[in-house]
């Protein structure tokens, strides 16, 4: 992971987003001593999002397991939500 100013990413804003889409390389963005962004390749975003994804079902099983009177079934899950999942 590269560290590189704001300034610095703006002044080759195009060479910074190649290095991060072909380069697969993930930047940080610093505005001072502060991180203010960070660019990412897409397959670190999607692999973001997958651990999202899994941490969220981890806490619905947890939730569940604590109180299954709670549960619905999928179907009626459908139903008051008016549509398919």
């Amino acid at each position: 992971m590269t560290t590189i100013s704001v300034t610095q990413a703006a002044k080759d804003f195009a060479g910074t987003l190649r290095r991060v889409t072909t380069g697969r390389e993930s930047v940080i963005l610093k505005r001072g001593r502060r991180v203010v962004a960070v660019m990412l390749p897409p397959a670190v975003l999607d692999a973001l999002e997958d651990l999202e994804d899994i941490r969220q079902a981890n806490k619905a099983m947890v939730a569940h397991e604590r109180d299954p009177s709670g549960s619905v079934t999928l179907e009626e899950y459908e139903r008051r939500r008016g549509g398919k999942v």
